[in-house]
């Protein structure tokens, strides 16, 4: 069950957000709770990471426990088709953050590092063991398309193995027991701090149809009342001013994250990753048919049946809208 708070009657209205996981991935609201950029839109941010990932996040959006969800885009994807009534409000990572992370000993076995030509890398995961947090999601599908790309069968190809939570992944690279993994920042950076791991592949990158979609997106209910339309606006400006700091001032707004959220991680591996996304958050959350396209071909390139064609262009306004952002943008 999701425990978060009514609005209260306080000058300080409370947007409750919902995270399909609670990844760095996510910047513009870390950043923002951490920057506290919602307490000049008179807003308390109140954020929890609910259990069950992205279609518990839908859930609890749909039965009006929470007021947005921060979710990735293909989970959106299959709940429209399905009839079910979201809208894509905002770009919180406008490019895949995925990176593959191999072994020195699989390299060595292999025969490749990490400066060959893409192609050599990627067809070097042949045979190769792939650690996933959980199998049928977004990681899987994206070694498996790696695969594919270094002209592999995507099903034979490679071996993709549940591991568990990202510290479990690494243990599991670092004793052999997997080849390499599919992870978000930080946990490349770990890696090569750690020894156990080298950086073969950062996904939106290396692929121009992976640097320009939205990734995560912040998703509101249908229809839109009056009240919601001023706090997602109001939520989205305060975020386009964190994503703001992490452009302008990138190891102070790291700080800032690590101090309140991670107090025990390693300052160098939060600012590494905050580096590694910042050009997820240039375009100050904004959609348009262009990218939205983009996230619609690789979702089809992964294999995705949504049970009906969608149209970039056509559905904004149904799927997708800006009028929030630029809202957001004008005051």
């Amino acid at each position: 069950m999701l425990l978060l708070p009514p609005h209260p009657a306080g000058a300080q209205e409370v947007v409750r957000i919902g995270l399909g996981a609670p990844t760095l991935s996510f910047l513009p609201i870390w950043a923002a709770r951490a920057l506290d950029t919602f307490k000049p839109q008179g807003l308390t941010a109140t954020v929890a990471a609910l259990p069950g990932g992205d279609a518990s996040a839908l859930a609890a959006l749909d039965s009006g426990d929470i007021d947005l969800a921060a979710v990735g885009t293909d989970a959106v994807l299959r709940a429209v088709a399905k009839g079910q009534p979201f809208e894509m409000v905002d770009t919180l990572m406008s490019k895949v953050t995925l990176q593959l992370v191999a072994s020195p000993a699989y390299l060595k076995r292999a025969g490749v590092t990490a400066s060959d030509p893409l192609a050599k890398r990627l067809a070097a995961l042949k045979g190769a063991t792939v650690g996933v947090t959980s199998l049928a999601g977004v990681q899987e599908n994206a070694a498996r398309w790696l695969a594919a790309k270094g002209g592999l069968d995507p099903k034979t190809g490679v071996k993709v193995a549940q591991v568990g939570s990202p510290v479990a992944v690494q243990a599991a690279l670092e004793v052999g027991r997997i080849d390499a993994f599919v992870l978000s920042p930080p946990e490349g950076y770990n890696a090569v701090m750690a020894g156990t791991g080298v950086v073969l592949v950062s996904l939106g990158e290396e692929f121009s149809l992976l640097a320009d979609q939205p990734y995560l997106v912040l998703v509101a209910k249908k229809p839109i009342e009056a009240r919601t339309a001023d706090l997602i606006t109001k939520t989205i400006r305060a975020m386009q001013a964190a994503s703001r700091s992490v452009i302008d001032a990138p190891e102070e707004t790291a700080a800032a994250i690590r101090g309140r959220f991670f107090p025990k991680a390693d300052q160098a591996s939060i600012a590494a990753s905050i580096k590694a996304m910042t050009s997820g958050v240039t375009g100050g959350g904004r959609l348009d048919a262009g990218n939205v396209g983009n996230a619609l071909v690789f979702a089809k390139e992964l294999g995705a049946a949504y049970g009906k064609e969608i149209d970039a262009k056509a559905s904004e306004g149904e799927l997708w809208t800006n009028r929030f952002v630029e809202a957001a943008r004008a005051n």
